[in-house]
């Protein structure tokens, strides 16, 4: 009777360590679809540049400007495959939430914001692949417009 006892004390740990209580490692795949939204919000500069672009999961795009906020063409397969090995290759969890220079004055302020992660740079400090994530959703800014 103990021995089945500790097996199914044994089995039920198993399942809880198994089902963790965050995200599983299913959902820290991203191969699948992604399932947030990126954006990037560009702010800043001697003529108060206000530039935006929100990347949703199926590749419709919404620029934002001076103008106001518009749809925009969406990704092509290929470029939501080069954004989403990006988004992959970033730790989010492992980045400063603000990375500005002190001595910064008239800089473009990068605010990037996924999956309840938001980094906010100035582009002073080497942030890796965040920096690789922020260079293509600015080219997909420009190529989109």
């Amino acid at each position: 009777m103990t021995t089945y006892k500790g097996r199914l004390l044994a089995l039920l740990t198993i399942t809880l360590l198994l089902v963790g209580c965050g995200r599983s490692a299913a959902s820290e795949d991203h191969t699948g679809p992604r399932t947030e939204d990126v954006a990037l919000s560009i702010t800043g500069g001697i003529a108060g540049v206000q530039d935006g672009i929100e990347v949703r999961p199926d590749g419709s795009v919404r620029l934002t400007d001076r103008k106001g906020s518009r749809e925009a063409r969406g990704l092509s397969s290929a470029e939501r495959k080069k954004l989403d090995s990006l988004l992959a290759a970033v730790d989010f969890t492992e980045l400063p939430a603000r990375s500005i220079s002190a001595d910064s004055r008239d800089r473009f302020e990068y605010r990037l914001t996924y999956d309840d992660h938001s980094l906010v740079t100035d582009g002073s400090t080497d942030l890796g692949p965040a920096d690789d994530l922020i260079r293509y959703l600015r080219t997909c800014m420009r190529t989109h417009r």
